[in-house]
């Protein structure tokens, strides 16, 4: 029997930490021996099959990672390197060589579980995911390529996360073998889970928008709030609901107030489960300065919603401009007048429906056949 590792920092709610969870229970690993390794617990460690055998990384206890972030944020202004790999650079030697020895060795995302799985677990193939925009995150590829060099392939999780990571690669002058397998969305279980009951009510009388996603800078949420305020200011009369955690809440909560816009602009802190919210939503809307590949946004796409996303590295590959959404320039004005011609142009909401409604579950199944390509023939 294979026996196959698996790393991920934690799993909190996110788009790497959905996709892992979904391959978890849509491979079937009925022959093969899991291990799944952790720094932390998570909002969705309830959701890890029972046949996943948990591991939880001993050696990083949770107060020290707290003061050691901290540290890291002080810090990482001198020097040219993500906080990750800032990280790893003064802590790696406080981790042991993992013991046990494995068939396949996967690290489900860059930065800290790619260096970990690289230096610390003894596999005979291993594999790296890649589910960001290398670039613009932040990595630098002098530091990352010798982690790379120990992997036997990287699995970018978009063209576009892949065409950012070779770009930086063309510095090194060496090249790595990369492959696209998209992040797997489970159109049966999004659509039921949907179904489920909305939490708060959105009021009829107005146009109710929904943004999905982290708390974080990278998600653009300060343009929702220009945005807003944008279409409040020519009379239209809406509602923006955020469903998201992160550290952004105070700087999001301090621009909604100098807006006053604490009657129109909500924040609702996480859900385990956001589709009724995308479901119930007259517009959803994708903030985003940069993606991997933009989970929330094809979850949206899936329930067949009226969408605007911002033009990231790689939008283009889940919304078709004009045909099934709308994509927007990355600046607040532009995503205003975005929303504006789907609220003054309803016949694009027929346009669309039917468009998106076409759609069927075939990227599951394509990534599925990868992933297995993958295990079985290594």
């Amino acid at each position: 029997m294979k026996k196959i590792f698996f790393f991920i920092e934690s799993l909190e709610i996110g788009g790497a930490e959905k996709s892992l969870l979904t391959l978890l229970h849509s491979f079937n690993f009925k022959n093969y021996e899991i291990d799944l390794m952790m720094l932390k617990e998570g909002t969705f460690l309830q959701d890890v099959p029972a046949f996943v055998n948990i591991i939880f990384l001993e050696e990083l206890r949770p107060s020290y990672f707290k003061r050691l972030k901290y540290f890291i944020s002080k810090k990482i202004k001198l020097k040219n390197l993500h906080p990750a790999q800032y990280f790893w650079q003064i802590y790696n030697d406080h981790f042991n060589v993992y013991k046990t020895e494995y068939d396949i060795a996967i690290a489900y995302s860059q930065g800290f579980s790619t260096y970990f799985v690289a230096e610390k677990i003894t596999a005979k193939i291993k594999f790296a995911w890649l589910n960001t925009d290398y670039k613009k995150a932040g990595y630098q590829i002098a530091f990352d390529h010798p982690f790379y060099e120990k992997f036997t392939k990287i699995i970018a999780v978009s063209t576009e996360a892949k065409l950012s990571l070779e770009k930086e690669l063309m510095q090194t002058k060496k090249e790595l073998e990369i492959e696209i397998i998209k992040d797997i969305v489970d159109t049966n279980f999004i659509i039921s889970q949907a179904n489920q009951s909305l939490k708060i009510k959105f009021e009829a009388d107005k146009i109710n928008i929904v943004s999905v996603g982290r708390l974080v800078v990278s998600k653009g949420f300060n343009l929702a709030v220009e945005a807003c305020a944008i279409l409040l200011n020519k009379g239209y009369k809406i509602n923006w609901y955020i469903v998201g955690e992160g550290v952004e809440r105070k700087h999001l909560q301090r621009q909604i107030k100098e807006q006053k816009l604490e009657r129109f602009f909500f924040l609702l802190g996480e859900d385990l489960n956001p589709y009724p919210y995308i479901k119930s939503a007259d517009i959803y809307v994708q903030t985003s300065l940069f993606e991997g590949l933009g989970l929330s946004l094809i979850e949206a796409k899936h329930l067949s919603k009226q969408i605007v996303t911002t033009d990231f590295a790689g939008s283009n590959e889940i919304i078709q401009n004009n045909e099934t959404g709308l994509i927007a320039e990355i600046n607040s004005v532009n995503i205003a007048c975005k929303i504006q011609q789907l609220i003054e142009n309803p016949e694009l909401k027929n346009q669309f429906s039917a468009n998106l409604a076409k759609l069927k579950n075939i990227d599951k199944e394509l990534s599925l056949l990868q992933i297995e390509k993958l295990i079985k023939n290594a």
